[in-house]
């Protein structure tokens, strides 16, 4: 993933993977670059600062002065920064974590079984027909059956459900039905491979080939590496007969990847409410942006604590054809092209600019910038310590369109179809906007302004205007008449999520271990731990009702990664040290919630 800089001077063009799926549906393309865009994008604001050293308590301590002493001064805009280390069971903390997960044969271990992972081609498609079925589905068996085999010992002890099937819900049940359990998500599919790519990898993409850096595949990234992770971290508990007093619960689903489709997550979360019941979960940790990045010349961790909403606009124009030779004055793709341009030009009056106070990324500005050592320009610095100088922030930061992203829905025409053969006029033009919501507005908010928007294009040319759902999955397309300009959309629509509190003692457990497992005071490498807002979205959208502590990363360095990582393109690859990273961070994430008080 890109770095990127605050401030023009320094500013990167981030670089970002195009996702390659060809001749698809509409509806269903719009997703795979919609959602690949966004998933790319990592946190990239924070670059080039000078070091500088934390300590456990939260405090910060610029360099030494003449007489030796140190100045502290306090994070008080940083949620809590306290070090959080297992206690119980020191012999596990000697032979897991600085003995076996230190060793070359683990890493080989390690290496195996994930490359063994992405050589199950599990890739569901925008078409796949209904579970039971379209016998694509069917390499979901084959998979679990792999895990079953590489993990025996794991499926000995923890209780597995299949769930619609597919859906893999295990359960490690804890000695004290008092505490809350903890969920830990991943999911099981991956995007497919596009025939016409295969000669752009570097390695076969199904071959889990490792090069002593890397291991490469599709899924390597996304999102198999956390899945597997989370697996090994606890048969490698298992082997120390490590017996958790709080209950842990794995919920894999397996249509992660697709839209319309709700067999996997959906379904599980639907089975885990039945079991549990709502706000049942102490917390939940799924897929996101890489956990660990270094910016301003120090390690800052960033769980997402929120998902912008998700909406997809069709404007289909529908007007008689005929020949090329007799046209009228606009054809369907020309009133298209209105459409969009009409769009376009009232994008910056429909979602002006804003942050306000309650957006993860502000607290990020401010852990940042309250460090007088950084070398963060003074005039952002300045705004940022002002209460009132969030407008000053969205000007001095909007240039970059990364940043701008994060100050107001966005709206991005990203497909645009018409006419198949030169000579003749098309009937219908169809044209595919994605729109990701600001936790300021709704979907509603956003559909009405692109109705009021678009009905006067349709006025101009004399056509009626529609706006509606679309039907559901497996129910016949509704038609559009003759002289209509109509806007539709499907049922994947999404609000924006609720925003995780960070003043609670399991924000605390979190940024905890967080800090311990990633903290490197010798290197002057102490991380500050801030929320963020994940640009792309996850599973979770499912899991609203069980928990507020609802939390998305990748655990890992960002620094070991050469770029994005190939995710939902060619050559996608993980490095070991990631892999690594995440089985540590699991396995000590699971220790630090088994002994934290946080009912």
């Amino acid at each position: 993933m890109a770095d990127k800089a605050l401030l023009s001077s320094q500013l990167g063009s981030p670089s970002t993977a195009l996702p390659r799926h060809r001749n698809r549906p509409l509806a269903h393309i719009a997703r795979g670059i919609a959602v690949l865009s966004m998933l790319l994008l990592s946190f990239q604001i924070f670059h080039h600062l000078s070091p500088r050293n934390f300590r456990n308590d939260g405090h910060c301590m610029r360099p030494e002065t003449e007489t030796g002493t140190l100045v502290v001064q306090s994070l008080s805009r940083c949620p809590a920064q306290n070090k959080v280390s297992p206690v119980a069971r020191p012999d596990i903390t000697e032979k897991n974590v600085n003995q076996l997960f230190k060793s070359d044969s683990f890493q080989d271990l390690s290496v195996q079984r994930l490359s063994g992972a992405i050589q199950v081609p599990t890739e569901t498609f925008e078409d796949l027909g209904r579970l039971g079925e379209d016998k694509r589905w069917d390499v979901f068996y084959s998979f679990e059956k792999y895990l079953r085999k590489t993990f025996p010992l794991l499926h000995e002890k923890l209780h597995l459900e299949l769930v619609n099937e597919h859906g893999l819900l295990y359960t490690w049940q804890g000695s004290d039905e008092q505490l809350k359990p903890i969920l830990l998500m991943a999911h099981q599919d991956t995007v497919p491979v596009a025939a016409d790519t295969l000669s752009e990898w570097k390695y076969p993409p199904y071959s889990g080939h490792f090069d002593g850096q890397f291991i490469y595949g599709r899924g390597s990234q996304d999102c198999k590496n956390n899945l597997i992770a989370i697996l090994s971290s606890i048969t490698s508990l298992l082997d120390q007969d490590f017996v958790p007093r709080r209950t842990v619960v794995l919920s894999f689903g397996f249509d992660e990847e697709t839209s319309g489709f709700q067999y996997g997550a959906a379904r599980l979360s639907k089975r885990i409410t039945d079991i549990w019941g709502p706000d049942s979960f102490a917390i939940i940790v799924d897929e996101g942006q890489t956990l660990i990045v270094d910016r301003f010349g120090r390690s800052f961790g960033i769980p997402q604590v929120s998902e912008r909403g998700y909406f997809d606009l069709e404007v289909t124009v529908h007007i008689p054809g005929g020949h090329s030779s007799i046209p009228p004055a606009h054809t369907s793709i020309g009133i298209l092209a209105q459409a969009v341009t009409t769009l376009e030009n009232a994008a910056e009056a429909n979602f002006p600019l804003e942050l306000r106070t309650d957006n993860p990324f502000y607290t990020l500005l401010q852990c940042a910038a309250e460090d007088p050592s950084t070398e963060m320009p003074n005039e952002l610095r300045d705004a940022i310590g002002d209460p009132q100088g969030t407008s000053q922030i969205v000007k001095l930061l909007s240039h970059d369109p990364i940043i701008k992203s994060l100050f107001h829905t966005t709206q991005a025409v990203t497909i645009f179809q018409g006419g198949n053969k030169a000579n003749a006029l098309p009937a219908f033009a169809n044209g595919l906007i994605n729109y990701r919501v600001s936790s300021t507005e709704t979907v509603g908010q956003v559909r009405e302004k692109l109705i009021n928007t678009l009905k006067p294009v349709a006025d101009k040319f004399g056509l009626k205007f529609t706006a509606g759902p679309k039907p559901g999955v497996g129910e016949p397309p509704a038609e559009v008449p003759e002289y209509t300009l109509a806007l539709s959309w499907n049922n994947a629509a999404l609000e924006s999520s609720p925003v995780t509190s960070t003043d609670s003692p399991t924000w605390s457990a979190l940024s905890g271990v967080i800090k311990h497992v990633f903290d490197e005071p010798v290197d002057g490498g102490d991380v500050t731990v801030a929320p963020m807002q994940i640009i792309g979205n996850t599973d979770t959208r499912y899991y609203w009702d069980l928990s507020p502590q609802i939390y998305r990363f990748g655990p890992g360095r960002d620094r070991h990664n050469d770029g994005p990582g190939g995710i939902h393109d060619v050559n996608e690859h993980v490095p070991i040290e990631v892999h690594l990273e995440a089985i540590l961070f699991f396995h000590e994430f699971i220790r630090v919630f088994d002994e934290a008080d946080l009912e």
